[in-house]
């Protein structure tokens, strides 16, 4: 009987343990593209930004609608210019390496995000950072060097994590210490083979009690769309992001997979060289805004899943204001009149540059179409995302931008209009210092987008950027198009997975049910 009984106790043990690995969960996510570091200071990518935020968590962050919430801040004060703010924080909270979260570490991150001599991607989003100062182990105090109203809603962009520490000081160097991500987040970094996989695994002493629900996760980029729904289909991965829409039907008619579908804040537009003779004219860009049929630009770019622009950042972005006048719905005579009016007549020609993704030179031929409908001969030119920043944003004289249209997209990643606005529309704003590739400037613009920054006040910070929109929608220095949806494909037994409306990807609330 003793061996019977042993061979019993050893199966039992078997049992048991095949049990444990049985429930062990596993998330499996495949992404368009691969990400380029593990450090979110030094981060400009929304792919990166993804799996990073597993990993590190932020002083405030967005739900689902863009709606600033506390983080691992629970609340803050500020004086009435925007010139102090006061932040008091969650307690109870330890980073990966078991060091504690608390008013030293704070002090820690943002001195180095404000340190504009590291050289990392994102420091001059926090120039402004004048002092910080640990008030009590729950509390810092911040100093900036000018007003600026939209700093809490900078603290919860993707890149202003906070990092343990001890892991700073322990890799001063850049090179090292993006290989060795720690946070307070759900998720500890295991792995990253590029180009091939990264491997998070449940973090035990995360300060969410019950979560995470899932014990690892593999993110692996698959830059074809097919590839990646292929993937999905056949059960190779759990979750895909995003999900073209042309493509959406395949994952809609699959009784085991389903679609989440989310509003984003991404404003896709083409922009206008104002430096160049005819589109310095502003009845020239309005011509083309008038030339665009909106809705159809969404069934062709992103199967009706959007919404048309109607103002110059999208209503999911704090002190957004619809615009009606001019009303820029489709009126192709209207275009023709205004050229006219401009002295063109007989129309003209322009070049539009594009990325050489398939949804996006699929929007240029549309875009193509539409404008030679009025008399505008369009020459399309696809490049590669390289060449594209060479060419585009590499410019030091404006007088030295060759393209006359650019077609691309924006994010405004901290959901504030000043993010909106500024680096697009604001005449500081000119390549190659930022993103105003129109080389736009309005003296009243450029006023009303500082006016906002001058206070905290809610009523007076969007009394200031309604000014700014309407004024930039009448100028028109870009052709304002519209922002289509967030899609995911995913297994239908799969909850908590979602894209953000910034375009990243969340999964730190995955379950399988």
């Amino acid at each position: 009987m003793k061996p019977f009984l042993r061979r019993s106790a050893v199966a039992l043990g078997l049992s048991l343990c095949l049990a444990g690995i049985a429930q062990a969960q596993d998330l499996r996510i495949s992404a368009y593209v691969d990400i380029t570091g593990l450090d979110p200071h030094d981060t400009s990518d929304n792919a990166s930004y993804s799996v990073q935020a597993g990993i590190f968590e932020r002083l405030f962050q967005f739900d689902s609608k863009m709606k600033l919430v506390p983080w691992l801040a629970t609340d803050y004060t500020s004086n009435a210019d925007a010139t102090e703010f006061t932040l008091n924080l969650r307690k109870d909270v330890i980073f990966q390496d078991g060091t504690p979260f608390d008013a030293a570490a704070v002090k820690a991150n943002l001195d180095r995000l404000a340190d504009q001599t590291k050289g990392l991607k994102r420091n001059s989003l926090y120039k402004m950072i004048k002092t910080v100062t640990v008030v009590s182990p729950t509390q810092v105090k911040i100093e900036l060097n000018q007003s600026f109203g939209a700093f809490i809603n900078t603290l919860a962009h993707p890149s202003a994590v906070m990092w343990s520490p001890t892991v700073l000081k322990q890799y001063p160097d850049e090179a090292q210490l993006r290989l060795h991500p720690t946070g307070t987040g759900p998720f500890k970094f295991v792995s990253w083979q590029p180009g091939k996989e990264v491997k998070l695994s449940k973090f035990d002493g995360y300060w969410q009690k019950g979560w995470p629900k899932v014990d690892n996760v593999f993110i692996s980029p698959s830059p074809e769309d097919s590839t990646r729904v292929a993937a999905l289909k056949s059960g190779q991965v759990d979750a895909i992001y995003p999900l073209p829409s042309d493509l959406i039907n395949t994952v809609q008619s699959d009784s085991k997979l389903a679609v989440q579908r989310d509003e984003s804040i991404y404003l896709y537009y083409m922009a206008m060289n104002t430096q160049h003779k005819s589109l310095a004219d502003v009845r020239v860009r309005q011509a083309i805004n008038y030339a665009i049929n909106r809705d159809i630009w969404l069934k062709v770019a992103y199967a009706g899943m959007g919404k048309p622009a109607t103002s110059a950042i999208p209503p999911a972005v704090q002190f957004y204001a619809k615009q009606s006048d001019p009303d820029y719905r489709y009126n192709p005579e209207k275009a023709k009149a205004l050229l006219k009016e401009a002295g063109f007549a007989n129309g003209l020609d322009l070049k539009l540059w594009v990325t050489n993704a398939t949804a996006s030179v699929r929007a240029a031929q549309f875009l193509k179409q539409q404008l030679g409908a009025v008399g505008i001969r369009v020459s399309v030119t696809p490049m590669d995302s390289g060449a594209r920043n060479a060419k585009l944003w590499g410019v030091k004289d404006p007088k030295q931008a060759e393209f006359d249209l650019y077609y691309g997209g924006w994010s405004t990643s901290t959901g504030d209009a000043d993010w909106a606005l500024r680096p697009l529309f604001a005449t500081e704003s000119w390549v190659p210092v930022s993103y105003n590739v129109s080389y736009y400037s309005n003296p009243e613009a450029d006023k009303a987008i500082a006016a906002a920054l001058q206070t905290a006040d809610p009523a007076k910070r969007a009394a200031a950027y309604a000014q700014a929109q309407t004024i930039i929608w009448k100028d028109a220095p870009i052709a304002f198009l519209g922002s289509p949806d967030n899609l995911v494909g995913k297994k239908k037994n799969l909850t908590g997975v979602s894209m953000l409306a910034d375009g990243s990807f969340l999964f730190d609330q995955a379950e399988f049910h």
